[in-house]
């Protein structure tokens, strides 16, 4: 018992570690794919020409952001799952540390270039190795029964939210600021990327020397003794109740991703906010999911059965998108972070524990690598659709969208089973 607290907290302070680094790049990104396409190479300004970027009014910069920022989810998408599955034959704590090197390599890349092509080599390079977040949830089943799957898998959920709260914050105090320009002579916002560099080389350090391994040589053994070619996806399409958890997973964080990729155009649009502003907001948001994840979430466990917990999750959210372009002032408008943030934090909890109860401890992290995979691709999805119809008709027509996707979500988990599933030996 003593051993899992210890694997426990290890998990929860790497995790958090690493996305403090990765809410610290998030912000800076954009601005870094700005300052890249004011002086494009040829071969970009050929592609700025073919799309017709080049006029008055166009951000060729939101483009080349928008292909950092896909180059990374489809190789995240391809990779979780493969690293899961290594994962579930040579012990998390290798891949796991493997995965946080990448990260660290990555982010170094991006400090050190000012052209587009090592900025895009480094987001497929992190997104590579970016299963880290995968190895750590099925690390965290690997020390919990399954009656506290869901209060254990909330700690990853609470580090994700303190993460993207001190993240952010740290980057408007690196980026730009005189102590930035000190120590570099480039751009003061590089600094950001070489702090999150270290951030994920310290959370490398602790998998190494203080993470304990969390799977057993029995199952180790078990998962080397099944064949395996990369077909994690089909084996898990194959247990009952599977298909519906990676279609909500999909749908859902599609839907919420909708709203990711055109939250600061909706209330630039609304209220006038800026970059400082919209911190704020995604701070709030990211307060609200700490909250939930490090404390609610432990009360929905023990009281809310988890196919409840994830319909109510979905109805919370499909319901509050739609509302918030309607808000007419800001004080609802915040208010609707409650039911978001909360419902996104109850339905990824539960839908997550309910996978896990499905699946054999030598797929574990397999399984984990395919609901990463499906969450990667709705971060596709979701923001490309999101960005086009915000374009093409308005905020209202982007957040009845993402409410009627987490709609077809909600419809897809009424079709579970009542019966809470028993884990698979």
């Amino acid at each position: 018992m003593q051993s899992s607290k210890r694997a426990r907290m290890a998990i929860f302070l790497t995790v958090f570690v690493d996305l403090l680094g990765f809410g610290i790049v998030i912000p800076i990104l954009p601005l870094y794919a700005q300052a890249i396409a004011d002086h494009p190479s040829p071969w970009m300004a050929s592609v700025n020409h073919f799309l017709g970027l080049g006029g008055i009014g166009t951000t060729p910069g939101a483009f080349w952001a928008g292909v950092g920022f896909l180059s990374y989810s489809v190789m995240q998408f391809i990779a979780s799952p493969i690293l899961g599955r290594i994962s579930d034959k040579a012990g998390r704590k290798p891949v796991l540390w493997m995965s946080l090197v990448g990260s660290a390599l990555g982010y170094l890349m991006l400090a050190l270039t000012s052209r587009f092509e090592w900025m895009l080599a480094a987001r497929i390079l992190d997104g590579i190795t970016g299963g880290n977040i995968s190895v750590a949830q099925a690390a965290m089943a690997d020390t919990s029964e399954p009656e506290e799957r869901s209060k254990v898998l909330g700690m990853i959920g609470a580090a994700f939210g303190l993460g993207f709260v001190l993240g952010p914050a740290m980057a408007g105090l690196l980026s730009g600021s005189g102590f930035g320009h000190h120590l570099l002579a480039t751009r003061g916002w590089h600094l950001p990327f070489f702090v999150a560099a270290g951030l994920s080389l310290l959370a490398s350090l602790m998998v190494l020397f203080w993470l304990p391994e969390t799977l057993t040589p029995e199952v180790r053994a078990r998962a080397r003794s099944h064949e395996s070619r990369g077909h994690a996806l089909v084996k898990a399409l194959k247990r009952p109740g599977m298909p519906q958890i990676l279609g909500v997973s999909l749908l859902a964080m599609a839907g919420f991703a909708m709203m990711e990729g055109t939250f600061a155009l909706l209330v630039h649009q609304r209220f006038d906010f800026h970059q400082r502003e919209v911190g704020y907001l995604f701070a709030g948001i990211g307060v609200l999911l700490v909250v939930y994840q490090g404390g609610l979430v432990r009360v929905v466990a023990k009281r809310v059965p988890e196919r409840v917990a994830l319909i109510t999750g979905l109805v919370l959210m499909g319901v509050t998108l739609p509302l918030m372009p309607k808000a007419a002032w800001m004080w609802p408008f915040v208010l609707l972070f409650i039911p978001l943030s909360w419902g996104s934090g109850m339905g990824n909890t539960a839908g997550t524990a309910l996978a896990s109860r499905l699946t054999p401890p030598e797929d574990q992290g397999a399984l984990f690598g395919v609901i990463n995979a499906m969450t990667g691709l709705g971060r596709i999805v979701g923001p490309a659709v999101g960005t086009f119809t915000f374009a093409r008709w308005g905020g209202q027509t982007t957040y009845t969208v993402a409410g009627l996707t987490l709609g077809l979500a909600l419809v897809l988990a009424l079709t579970l089973s009542p019966t809470p599933p028993k884990e698979v030996p």
